[in-house]
């Protein structure tokens, strides 16, 4: 059993592809405009790196499932086989 981490990979690179667009469209003069936007980038650069961490994670965890239900099959697989000579 083969998992597609794909649209997963392509969801997360639409996500730092927004926020990097809206990152890039604001401007302004006043320190404290320009204080507002350095603490709004760091909430968006936390946010990215949040869901950087989640895709690796949830990509991580399907590796996972996929490596066990092929151990499953491998070991049902034997099963079947030593039935079969077992009975013969």
């Amino acid at each position: 059993m083969k998992l597609s981490i794909l649209p997963l990979v392509l969801s997360l690179a639409l996500m730092v592809g927004c926020a990097s667009e809206f990152q890039s469209t604001g401007s302004s003069s006043s320190a404290t405009d320009d204080s507002a936007d350095r603490s709004f980038q760091d909430t968006i650069d936390r946010v990215n790196q949040q869901a950087a961490l989640d895709a690796a994670n949830a990509a991580a965890e399907q590796q996972n499932e996929a490596a066990q239900a092929a151990a499953q099959e491998t070991e049902n697989q034997h099963n079947a086989e030593w039935l079969q000579n077992g009975l013969h």
